[in-house]
């Protein structure tokens, strides 16, 4: 065999050879499972979420998570409207879960890790954290001035010292905020104080945001004096890091929420779905909810009680947790929100000063 002989048949076993690594890598690529990408759409802060997300990632490394972020009512309108649903949704507004539920859009869910009944609804719905609402003020504006305590005294404070809290009061737009709404709507089944503080907000010019962290953030540069019914979880965040502000549950009673989590009946990746609201409510998903999040683990705090948020809030107080039941729906109904939104904004919104 010539020299250039040997050459060509060298060059044609290293051909050879890397055709037959490439059919090897060809063949063990079409057995390797498919990744699967989980649509989530969320009411939910995506910082909130960033390390909750990250672990489940970790944990099912087939499945990876697109995170959408919407306001609560955007995220019902955007659910309701959808031609390709989500795989998973998550929202505050526990009320307007419930209505998807009753409206047959959301599947079943086996096996979930127990939680309290109060915070699951049919095997369809499952809350996954507890959050208390609570009042933000800022420290420097009640240095030489007394903090209510209640809702009455919060009421008689506004009422006799008009000029200090004009225009000065910040609470949710309930007719644009889902959860405001809710919160607002659960307030006024507590009696005839809730209706009091409203005239008194009303009085008082109270200014309506859409979100906690505006709240929060015109209390911390003194534009508001004190913001009622803010998320206890976003605000206690930027108290912790802020030492303008001060963060308040009222004695008479703390509404809770959850946060709640459902899988649509039209999601392509029920499995990975499924495997999330698992993971959620897991010994893992919760530790990283407690130590790598603003949000507040649903099991730990409703072990502990009452003790885990008054280790984190000033003040004591009477615990209101909010079912996750078709009683919510009654605030829902068409007439009956019309009305309320209307007396709402006859005492709020109609003397809101523009922000």
């Amino acid at each position: 065999m010539t020299v250039r002989s040997r050459a060509v048949l060298a060059a044609l076993l290293v051909a050879l050879a890397a055709l037959t690594i490439w059919l090897v890598v060809l063949k063990e690529g079409s057995d390797a499972p498919e990744r699967t990408v989980l649509d989530v759409w969320s009411a939910t802060d995506k910082a909130a979420m960033s390390a909750i997300v990250a672990g489940f990632e970790a944990a099912y490394p087939n499945v990876s998570v697109r995170y959408t972020e919407f306001n609560t009512s955007e995220l019902q309108d955007a659910v309701l409207a959808a031609k390709e649903m989500p795989d998973v949704v998550i929202s505050s507004a526990m009320d307007l879960q419930v209505e998807l539920v009753n409206r047959g859009l959301a599947s079943p869910v086996s096996d979930v890790p127990e939680t309290p009944d109060w915070a699951r609804w049919r095997e369809e719905l499952f809350g996954f954290t507890q959050e208390p609402v609570a009042l933000v003020y800022n420290r420097q504006a009640f240095s030489d001035r007394r903090l209510p305590s209640t809702r009455s005294e919060l009421a008689g404070m506004i009422r006799d010292e008009p000029s200090f809290f004009d225009g000065r009061v910040g609470t949710y737009d309930v007719a644009l905020s889902g959860v405001g709404y809710m919160f607002a709507a659960q307030d006024a089944q507590r009696g005839f104080q809730a209706s009091r503080l409203v005239e008194s907000l009303g009085r008082a010019r109270a200014r309506t945001y859409c979100c906690t962290s505006d709240m929060v953030g015109d209390v911390a540069t003194g534009k508001l004096v004190l913001a009622y019914n803010v998320i206890g979880s976003y605000a206690l965040e930027q108290v912790r890091q802020d030492a303008r502000l001060g963060i308040l549950l009222l004695s008479d009673y703390a509404l809770v929420f959850t946060r709640s989590v459902l899988v649509p009946k039209e999601s392509d990746a029920k499995g990975a779905a499924g495997d999330f609201i698992r993971f959620l409510l897991s010994d893992a998903g919760q530790t990283l909810i407690d130590r790598n999040s603003s949000l507040f683990p649903l099991i730990e705090s409703f072990r502990e009680g009452q003790s885990f948020f008054e280790s984190r809030f000033e003040g004591s107080t009477s615990l209101l947790p909010i079912r996750l039941r078709p009683s919510l729906l009654t605030w829902l109904d068409g007439r009956k929100k019309a009305k309320f939104l209307h007396d709402w904004q006859a005492s709020i919104k109609g003397r809101s000063p523009t922000q």
